[in-house]
């Protein structure tokens, strides 16, 4: 498993994305991505060459898998194990940087996206979640390259790849945390482009901009749902005997008074909030907003409840009848057993969300 290495403040706003060597591996995986989505998108699904098409996307961009990040001294966070982020960065292998250069961002974003790639083709994933991953992919690429143009004869160098488990155990965990990284990724790139949206809505700014950053932000957050759905790629048996027990172990060594849960992972809270102001934006200039931009914003909402569904699937898939970490967490010894399910909890979250975008309907 590869380390991850984010940005101190889950932010790429204070990014510039001014470098050299990084641009022209960029330009390579741009060209891919797009290859990809006509592959994907443009013709009918037969298994076999879909199959095939990801062997050669795999083997193209191996060489972004694990390259050398350079840092400076001082730049890598020092963990808090008081601190309940660092105590999940700790579990997932993420590290956050200081003061994180551009380059440094793009060469991290390259790595978790080629080993995303190189192990989608040994999944069960299927094309439908596929594809919202690769546009997302294209969204994300399209905020790095704005205003570049890299070199079409650019060659990637072979580095030295980390070998991928091949026992079920390691296997599973090493999904299971992959998927996280291109999870917090995507949630930030998502963020920032709620920003963006913000930035114009407030100020006026032109229609087709917003409407463009909004679409980017939905479709990016749209793949953190994929990314779990890549995540949870193996048996219900070896998440309850594998993983679930995985995080048990991380979470009785860090003496947290209750499981995990989506509230210790920073990346998703500084979204949240982003998103919280996003919406509390829109409501307040719901009148002025053109049809153009709401159905942007509509967009998002459908995604938004749609990902809550998703995950109320994937825990009853996984967890069934039992509890979540979190659930887990409350109960207290002798007490009255609870009988809502891990999936019960998250359906009602979703009457939440459901409740919490009405207004984008004039509901």
């Amino acid at each position: 498993m590869n380390q991850c290495f984010l940005p101190l403040n889950s932010s790429i706003s204070e990014l510039d994305f001014k470098y050299t060597n990084e641009i022209g591996k960029m330009g390579v995986f741009n060209n891919k991505v797009n290859d990809q989505i006509q592959i994907i998108l443009g013709q009918t699904y037969i298994l076999p060459d879909v199959l095939k098409a990801f062997k050669n996307f795999s083997e193209a961009l191996a060489p972004l898998v694990n390259p050398t990040i350079k840092f400076q001294e001082g730049q890598l966070k020092v963990k808090d194990m008081n601190d309940k982020y660092d105590i999940y960065d700790k579990y997932f292998e993420v590290t956050r940087i200081h003061n994180m250069t551009s380059g440094q961002f793009v060469q991290q974003f390259l790595d978790t996206s080629a080993e995303l790639i190189d192990e989608f083709q040994y999944t069960s994933m299927s094309r439908g979640e596929i594809a919202y991953i690769l546009k997302a992919w294209e969204a994300a690429n399209d905020i790095i390259l704005k205003s570049k143009a890299p070199n079409s004869d650019f060659k990637l160098d072979d580095v030295n790849r980390s070998a991928v488990p091949q026992d079920i155990e390691n296997r599973a965990i090493y999904r299971w945390k992959l998927a996280h990284h291109g999870f917090a990724i995507f949630m930030i790139f998502s963020g920032y482009c709620f920003d963006k949206a913000i930035e114009g809505i407030e100020n006026d700014g032109d229609e087709n901009e917003i409407i463009d950053w909004l679409d980017k932000g939905a479709h990016l957050f749209r793949a953190t749902a994929a990314c779990m759905e890549f995540g949870n790629s193996f048996t219900a048996a070896v998440y309850r005997s594998v993983i679930r027990p995985d995080m048990s172990r991380a979470n009785e060594e860090a003496n947290l008074p209750n499981g995990f849960s989506g509230t210790q992972n920073f990346d998703y809270m500084e979204w949240r909030a982003r998103k919280k102001k996003l919406l509390n934006c829109v409501k307040a200039n719901r009148e002025k907003l053109s049809t153009g931009i709401m159905d942007a914003v509509e967009m998002f909402r459908a995604y938004y409840l749609e990902d809550m569904h998703i995950h109320s699937i994937i825990a009853g898939r996984m967890v069934g009848m039992e509890k979540s970490l979190l659930q887990e967490g409350f109960m207290k010894p002798g007490s009255k057993p609870v009988k809502l399910t891990a999936a019960d909890v998250l359906r009602a979250m979703g009457k939440m969300r459901d409740k919490e975008t009405a207004f984008i309907l004039g509901m």
